[in-house]
């Protein structure tokens, strides 16, 4: 080996006299590798460092916490009056509208409701008048029973004491046919005569039967006059609750009467008044919105709705970036803010319009955002502005975003068992 080494050596002695190879460098070339190193390393470094950023849109606009209750017609028909001006506090239970929903006739003066009024009215004087006049003969009336039960007891008196003329009568006649009775047989007393003591022997006894049929019917007046005495509170009573029962149903039917001539929209909680959108005299529809309620002293929050492609990737805590349409972005900017809330169920299109007044065309997920500021200057946040904003679902490095496709083909490679050796 060592020959060898030794031959090749001498050989390149031999040759040295031909000259060396060279090869020219230019500048041009070396300029050229230098940027194109420092490039790969600036690509390296930008897929290393950099970042790519996922958002979607979202529509919506700014709530109070708490929401803005829209108050709606609870009837067809005409606004009579709006105690209630754009921007007033209200407090819970005051009236903020009064709606006349009655039918007109020109048949009626006044309209339908107006003359059912009016007999109602004349239905309950009628009843009122009976149940003064109940009051009224109530002690009138006992006093007639009361002098049919003296009268009755002075009949039963009397009958008394004329059944015991009747029977002393009837007993002297019975007397008197028993004595003349052994003059009949001796041929003393004619068949004529004895004929009539018979008859007035049975014309007394008569008298004593109608005696004391006469008692029996002045007792059974007495009894009937005691029991109608003792009746008539009752009685009384009864005819009270009637007319008292009428009264009620008159009143529940005014009542109604009253409530389809003239609704009143009430407020259901202390506000402020936003949003009125009709004025007295104006024809309502049932469900017309005429007029919403925000709370009081509540911050604003963004109300936005999501579509179902991203709303899994939503959750508090996210990014947004919102442009309200009050405050065109490129004057003011963008403004801040994250999620805080995101509703568990959806909302069909047709109920996020009638909630909100926005144009939806699909479901949509509904996602609350806490503000970063309250005011855009000097000015405040208005209840309803609608909001553009984005949200920013998820970040990822450059390099990351690249090799996604590789990572999801392995995700989605089926899983190989190890099979059994045979």
């Amino acid at each position: 080996m060592d020959g060898l080494f030794r031959e090749q050596a001498l050989d390149a002695r031999r040759q040295r006299w031909l000259g060396r190879i060279r090869l020219p460098l230019s500048r041009m070339g070396t300029a050229m590798a230098a940027l194109a190193a420092f490039a790969s390393l600036a690509l390296a470094a930008l897929l290393w460092f950099g970042h790519y950023t996922r958002s979607e849109p979202a529509y919506g606009q700014l709530q109070p916490r708490g929401g803005v209750l829209a108050l709606a017609a609870p009837a067809a028909g005409t606004l009579l009056r709006s105690p209630v001006n754009e921007g007033e506090r209200v407090r819970r239970g005051q009236i903020l509208l009064e709606i006349s929903p009655e039918l007109d006739s020109p048949a009626l003066r006044g309209g339908v409701g107006a003359a059912v009024g009016a007999e109602l009215s004349a239905q309950r004087a009628r009843l009122l008048a009976d149940r003064s006049a109940l009051e009224q003969g109530n002690a009138q009336r006992s006093e007639q029973w009361r002098e049919r039960i003296d009268a009755a007891q002075r009949r039963i008196a009397l009958a008394q004491a004329q059944l015991a003329l009747r029977e002393q009568q009837a007993a002297q006649a019975r007397t008197l046919s028993a004595r003349v009775r052994p003059l009949r047989g001796d041929k003393l007393l004619s068949e004529v005569q004895w004929q009539q003591y018979e008859t007035a022997r049975i014309d007394a006894e008569a008298r004593v039967q109608d005696a004391r049929r006469e008692r029996l019917d002045a007792e059974r007046e007495l009894a009937d006059a005691r029991a109608a005495l003792a009746e008539q509170p009752r009685d009384n009573e009864r005819q009270r609750h009637r007319i008292e029962r009428e009264l009620a149903d008159i009143a529940q039917d005014d009542a109604r009467n009253e409530g389809r001539r003239r609704i009143a929209v009430r407020a259901p909680r202390d506000g402020r008044a936003v949003a009125v959108a009709a004025v007295p005299g104006q024809s309502v529809a049932a469900g017309q919105r005429l007029l919403s309620l925000a709370p009081l002293h509540a911050p604003m929050q963004a109300e936005l709705w999501v579509s179902d492609r991203v709303v899994g990737l939503v959750a508090p805590g996210t990014p947004v970036a919102m442009r309200y349409a009050g405050f065109p972005y490129q004057r003011y900017g963008v403004q801040r803010g994250k999620v805080v809330a995101v509703a568990r169920g959806a909302l069909s299109a047709e109920e996020i319009r009638a909630r909100t007044g926005l144009a939806a065309d699909a479901p949509a997920w509904r996602v609350l955002v806490a503000l970063e500021r309250q005011r855009i200057g000097a000015r405040p946040l208005q209840a309803q502005m609608r909001v553009d904003a984005e949200l920013r679902l998820e970040r990822r490095r450059l390099y990351e975003y690249l090799l996604a496709p590789l990572q999801a083909g392995r995700d989605d490679a089926p899983v190989r068992t190890a099979g059994v050796s045979r």
